[in-house]
């Protein structure tokens, strides 16, 4: 119990902290005429700091995330601590809360001011209410949040289909050849071509495909299996498939 009590003085500090922060870094307004000054100084806790405009959006960014990662690990905390189910393997998640906040914070500010999300704005002043808002929604609801990063790459980048790295950049193989050009189940078959060893299954008519490894880039065997009928035989590479020309006969 004590350990628990000090976890969550822990972390409303942390958030406490975070707050004095985003009051201490939060940008001043662009004077009406003119241009802004290049640098600000600030003062937090007596640690001297002068940052450009840029920078002082990524700080009060980070730290809108760790106040709302902090609210979520109050909140659970306190949720948990209640119903009496709360385990000890979850404190690294609760001291790791703001770090996370923080650094997803930033990556959908990055993603914003790159223009990739509906409505983002690209200006060089972006509204400080608006950016520490969402950020610190991001730090609350961080697994939504990571869901839509995941949306943005796979729309910037083709979703690849379970199997399709497996084929990428990969010679398909060919059928030379196969001795004997017949059998029961139980023969061994040795199928000869080009590119063999990136064969994955090897599959007769009527049968299941058989996982094989080939035996060299020109020469691979396999044992006809249980099931198989008079038909093609065909090599698999991941989902991607080659048909022999020739039959093989099947008793």
């Amino acid at each position: 119990m004590p350990g628990i009590v000090i976890l969550g003085i822990l972390l409303a500090a942390i958030a406490l902290f975070a707050l004095y922060g985003l009051w201490a870094f939060w940008p001043a307004s662009p004077p009406p005429t003119g241009a802004a000054p290049p640098t600000a100084k600030f003062s937090y806790f007596n640690w001297q700091l002068s940052l450009t405009r840029d920078q002082q959006f990524f700080v009060i960014v980070a730290l809108a995330g760790v106040i709302g990662a902090m609210l979520h690990g109050l909140r659970s905390l306190s949720r948990y601590i209640g119903e009496r189910y709360l385990f000890r393997s979850w404190i690294p998640y609760y001291i790791l809360l703001p770090l996370v906040g923080a650094i997803l914070a930033t990556i959908v500010y990055v993603v914003l001011r790159a223009g990739l999300l509906p409505g983002a704005s690209t200006t060089s002043q972006p509204d400080p209410y608006g950016i520490s808002a969402i950020a610190a929604l991001v730090g609350l609801f961080s697994a939504q949040a990571a869901e839509k990063l995941k949306a943005v790459f796979e729309t910037l980048f083709t979703k690849v289909e379970p199997g399709g790295e497996a084929v990428t950049n990969i010679a398909m193989p060919s059928i030379a050849r196969f001795d004997p050009e017949h059998g029961a189940p139980g023969t061994s078959v040795v199928i000869s071509g080009t590119n063999l060893t990136s064969v994955t299954k090897v599959a007769f008519t009527g049968a299941e495909a058989v996982p094989v490894k080939a035996d060299s880039e020109n020469r691979l065997t396999v044992s006809i299996p249980d099931g198989a009928t008079t038909g093609p035989i065909i090599l698999y590479v991941g989902q991607e498939s080659v048909k022999s020309d020739k039959d093989f006969t099947v008793p």
